[in-house]
């Protein structure tokens, strides 16, 4: 009956086991070992009392707590801990470990690493930290399957009403936006003064938009008539996936060409090489879609060829089926929110990049006439071609851009200088169209100027989608070639940010039918 060592590891039923070892029917039948070491489940808070259901079927574990409490019921002391084992001696036995073991508390004794906790945001995101990892069943934890609220009800509820509102404003006040209402609105039939007006207003946005461009490389516009809702959907939606989704979600949307479609790992593309630099691969996960697909592939999940207008003859890379995140490897629920949002986003902004782009060119194309007595005749009718809306967009490529913190964003003395998370770059296409959450993990930023070597110059964003969204806008290298250089393409990369929060984007890179034809 008093044998020295107990050892109890039955995966489930440990805790029955030593109860009715100490507590038998027969009181003659009582055990008293000298050392007992019994399993508890590892990954049970400290002060948790769990005790498992008395069945043999049930395999749950019990909490070190609940353990040390029928320990004490039955005269005997916890005297040290493993991850997985706990130690117990008989109250009699104690005092010869009590220069050893003063403080025989489980908190002096367990060192939680196996522990999972969860917490919530002020948005009402739940969060896990610790172990995040099923351990029995060697399985990721996904935070997104854990979420009671959808991504674009998620919102602190006691934010003042008009926040968004009063950033815009503010934002707006120290920073130059160029309101593009005159282009965008909806055309009306204007005649006489009006009509004047309307024309006076589209010259002078123009002209702005093109100062701008040629000043910062960059430009800030607003008035598109995009919707504030349509676009925090995009970027919420953005973040599910991009940051919140196990990354077993996203590989199940790679393609073979992820240079147009579907799902880019970080590290995986280096925009250094499209100007011919070295450096390291860029530390962005990407996810790209385009235009509704001619052709359908056999096993993906692809688009109506009736949304697209046009034959298979005319079909191109640029033309590829977009491919989404199934049910099956993502809750019906968001991969549905995810893709309706992305879709959303992707029509209205193409819409709204083709009044863009025509300022854009009548601007260059007033500014070139006032400059030259002889402008190029060619250049003129290439960009009266790509101000005209229906050879835009047949080949936009959306890409959702999702940054987070990492390796890069230390600095350390072996490592005095951090690499960007996106080399230094131009775009391909005639303009890019960007928007951006608020997240500080990362920033934009723009070559000061060309003379000036390595001289880089952030660019400012609203911290929040204002109700009227602000959208950045650089030149692309096909409309800079087109005007012969009138605009140059922005060269630009984006650094780690001083935070931590994740930061994610939607660049819209406008596109041309595959078979116009334009002049250089």
């Amino acid at each position: 009956k008093d044998f020295d060592f107990l050892c109890i590891d039955v995966d489930g039923s440990d805790y029955w086991l030593l109860h009715d070892i100490w507590k038998p029917t027969k009181a003659e039948q009582t055990y008293r070992p000298k050392v007992v070491c019994i399993e508890a489940n590892p990954t049970m808070p400290n002060d948790l009392i769990y005790i498992p259901p008395r069945s043999d079927a049930v395999r749950h574990g019990a909490s070190l707590a609940a353990l040390a409490e029928l320990a004490q019921q039955n005269d005997y002391v916890l005297i040290e801990t493993t991850i997985y084992n706990a130690f117990f001696v008989p109250e009699e036995l104690s005092k010869y470990f009590h220069d050893l073991v003063p403080d025989t508390s489980i908190e002096a004794l367990r060192e939680m690493t196996m522990g999972t906790s969860l917490y919530q945001l002020y948005d009402g995101t739940l969060k896990l930290w610790g172990c995040k990892k099923m351990l029995w069943h060697n399985m990721a934890m996904d935070e997104s399957k854990l979420q009671m609220l959808p991504p674009k009800k998620r919102s602190f509820p006691f934010a003042p009403q008009s926040s968004s509102k009063a950033d815009s404003a503010s934002f707006e006040s120290s920073s130059v936006v160029v309101d593009m209402t005159a282009y965008c609105k909806q055309a009306s039939q204007q005649q006489g003064e009006e009509k004047e007006t309307q024309e006076a207003a589209k010259r002078d946005c123009a002209s702005e938009i093109v100062r701008q461009l040629k000043h910062d490389g960059f430009v800030l516009v607003k008035g598109t008539g995009m919707s504030q809702q349509v676009c925090q959907d995009a970027l919420d939606n953005t973040h599910a996936f991009l940051q919140e989704a196990d990354e077993s979600v996203r590989r199940s949307c790679l393609t073979k060409d992820r240079a147009r479609r579907g799902y880019s790992p970080m590290c995986t593309e280096n925009f250094a090489s499209l100007i011919g630099e070295d450096g390291p691969n860029d530390l962005v996960r990407k996810f790209r879609i385009g235009p509704p697909s001619l052709v359908a592939e056999s096993g993906a999940q692809t688009e109506s060829s009736s949304a697209t207008s046009g034959t298979t003859s005319n079909y191109s890379p640029l033309h590829s089926p977009n491919v989404w995140p199934s049910n099956e490897v993502w809750d019906e629920h968001s991969s549905t929110a995810f893709r309706n949002a992305t879709e959303t986003y992707y029509d209205e902004i193409c819409k709204a990049s083709h009044p863009i782009v025509e300022a854009i060119c009548h601007g260059i194309m007033v500014e070139q006439q006032q400059q030259q007595s002889n402008p190029d005749q060619q250049s003129t009718l290439s960009l009266q071609a790509i101000a005209r809306k229906d050879i835009l967009d047949h080949t936009s490529i959306l890409t959702l851009l999702g940054y987070r913190k990492g390796t890069r964003h230390k600095k350390t003395q072996k490592k005095r200088h951090i690499h960007p998370l996106v080399a230094a770059h131009t775009d391909v296409g005639v303009i890019t169209v960007l928007l951006f959450d608020g997240g500080n993990s990362a920033v934009l930023q723009r070559k000061s100027s060309p003379s000036e070597n390595d001289q880089w110059t952030d660019v400012t964003l609203p911290a929040m989608v204002p109700e009227d969204p602000i959208f950045v806008v650089n030149i692309a290298d096909c409309l800079s070639e087109l005007s012969n250089n009138f605009l140059p393409s922005t060269l630009h990369r984006v650094m780690p940010g001083s935070g931590v929060s994740p930061r994610n984007c939607l660049a819209l890179f406008v596109g041309l039918q595959p078979q116009e034809m334009l002049h250089f």
